[in-house]
């Protein structure tokens, strides 16, 4: 290291660590935790009194439950994405799922595990006016048993319908978002286009109406969005709007020609994804009894749409295909999908009632092929089969939270971050100087790698090239560290003067995640013989690891040790 006559005005001694901080800040996680997720259905809340109470009986539970039971849908359910509902053969687990949250808010999360797999014995058969589900029995539902005195939605197993009737939720929720189109009537006028109008020559947005309602609707929502409305030959009307419009006009038919909702409009407000229905229901739309309201479409992928933004505002909506009655010659081979949206009262049917259609609404059915599934942070994940959506639930691992104070060089950070199912908040160069904390290897690494790429393993190393490494080290960190200092000094930004530091500095970080998302973490980032699946992690990251697993096998045993009995693979 140089003199310190030659640092600059305020560089500190340089410190060199070859360990990492790892601490628990707080936590929400116990054994109990994965219990009361398994058994909410028929023992409701357990203490951790009651899980040390029965200690046998709860580790054979959660081994049960580690081992292979994660409930999963058949292969003809499909699941509500980012992109539209994907049959769950064709997810890939990259996906954005929509969830629901315990308070009912509406989010989109990425899968934190992706299940498919294959499956020979029965399976649950929900079928009803509203619901059409076929899951394994384990499966958890999002359900509330039906009883005099209404206690709340659980998340229950599927077979606990077949000695029961439960209240189901088809749809709702609490859309958030920011996005917005540009004008009043713009989203209405928007749905008003998908259902009755085109572009014709010079991407002019063209309607053929007779219909005195529907052409003061046209005209009212024109002139609230600034556009001027231009009555043609006979039923013609021609609307002059602005290049937004136009934009989204040429994104309103599928790859098929038929009418489709372009997919930035479905991240509007709740309020404007209202307008957007009400502009296509007003150019197509009928309501009839119990104010459910209901259109056909030759658009499958326009179904689809519609049942995405019911959701957001509350609502739900079934879509089912039906022989085309009309102009076949108009409509060619396309099908008729017919739409039914359900208000806010029909949107907890009831399943499984005590009667004679108790057995018609609830059976088990044989079934032999693949079942899939997906974990989310939120539990719940929007289905539908047959075109009858509904909210269901899955892994009784996530109902737990740990947060970790991290330090560590930022090498490891970044390898951490490759893991989506924790959150992370690390300290920013960009706001505050960073501390001259540098990694350098202790005399216990292996140094030396031998062997090909995936079949090599550590040795030691000499005396010498561990003289080396740290001699080396701590010279590149000092000239780097000063040169850092001396950019501040001129006035150089953070963000900009922090490029010269290595990756050998240490950075601090809050990581928050459950036990599922944790046990996949070690399951990775440690070295086991017992492990089913063998991992090799650069050991300064498996240092972390191996502080993080010792305060899970505090936190909960119980899993802990199923984790490992079963080849430390998370379920």
């Amino acid at each position: 290291m140089s003199d310190p006559q030659d640092r600059p005005a305020g560089m500190a001694e340089l410190r060199f660590r070859s360990d990492v901080t790892v601490e628990p800040v707080k936590r929400s996680a116990a054994d109990g935790d994965v219990l009361f997720a398994a058994r909410v259905s028929t023992a409701g809340e357990q203490s951790l009194d009651q899980v040390g109470a029965d200690a046998e009986r709860s580790a054979g539970l959660i081994n049960y439950l580690m081992r292979d039971r994660h409930g999963c849908y058949d292969e003809r359910t499909e699941v509500l994405t980012r992109s539209g509902w994907k049959s769950w053969p064709d997810v890939d687990g990259t996906e954005q799922f929509l969830t629901r949250a315990a308070d009912g808010r509406l989010e989109y999360q990425r899968a934190a595990r992706l299940i498919a797999k294959p499956y020979s014995g029965p399976m649950v058969r929900v079928r009803a006016e509203h619901v059409d589900l076929l899951v394994t029995p384990d499966h958890r539902m999002l359900a509330e048993r039906s009883r005099s005195h209404r206690e709340g939605y659980e998340l229950v197993a599927a077979a606990d319908l077949l000695d029961a009737a439960h209240r189901m939720m088809i749809g709702g929720g609490v859309w958030k978002s920011e996005e917005a189109p540009a004008a009043p009537g713009f989203a209405a006028l928007l749905g008003f286009f998908i259902a009755a109008g085109r572009l014709g020559a010079a991407a002019v947005p063209e309607f053929r109406l007779r219909s005195d309602r529907k052409i003061d609707y046209l005209r009212e929502h024109a002139r609230l969005a600034g556009f001027e409305l231009h009555a043609q030959r006979g039923d013609r009307y021609a609307l002059h709007a602005d290049e937004e419009f136009l934009r989204l006009a040429k994104q309103c038919r599928a790859q098929d020609g038929a009418g489709c909702v372009p997919g930035e409009a479905l991240e509007w407000r709740a309020d404007d994804l209202r307008d957007l229905l009400d502009g296509l229901l007003s150019a197509i739309g009928s309501t009839s009894d119990g104010a459910r309201a209901g259109f056909s479409t030759t658009s499958r992928v326009l179904g689809g749409q519609i049942q995405e933004l019911c959701v957001k505002i509350g609502l739900a909506a079934i879509v089912r295909e039906q022989r085309f009655r009309g102009d076949a010659e108009r409509s060619g081979d396309r099908p008729c999908v017919q739409v039914t949206i359900y208000p806010e009262t029909e949107l907890e049917p009831e399943i499984g009632r005590v009667g004679g259609d108790h057995a018609e609404q609830v059976a088990l059915e044989q079934y032999s092929g693949t079942i899939h599934c997906v974990t989310v942070p939120n539990g719940t994940l929007y289905v539908r089969r047959d075109g009858k959506p509904s909210w269901c639930g899955n892994s009784p691992f996530e109902h737990n939270s740990f947060t970790f104070f991290v330090s560590a060089p930022i090498f490891v950070f970044r390898e951490f971050h490759r893991h989506r199912t924790f959150s992370f908040n690390e300290e920013s160069g960009r706001y505050r100087r960073l501390e001259p904390v540098f990694y350098v290897p202790g005399p216990e690494r292996s140094l030396v790698q031998e062997g090909k790429p995936g079949r090599y393993v550590f040795t030691e190393g000499t005396a010498e090239q561990h003289k080396l490494v740290e001699e080396a080290t701590r010279a590149v960190c000092s000239t780097a560290y000063r040169a850092y200092l001396e950019m501040l000094e001129a006035g150089i930004a953070r963000e900009v003067a922090r490029g010269v530091l290595p990756v050998s500095i240490y950075s601090s970080m809050y990581a928050t995640c459950n036990a599922r998302a944790l046990m996949h973490f070690l399951s990775l980032r440690t070295k086991r013989e017992d492990s089913a699946f063998p991992s090799f992690p650069q050991r300064e990251i498996e240092m972390v690891a191996e502080k993080m697993e010792a305060v899970f096998a505090e936190a909960m045993p119980l899993t802990y040790a199923a984790f490992n009995r079963n080849g430390r693979v998370a379920p």
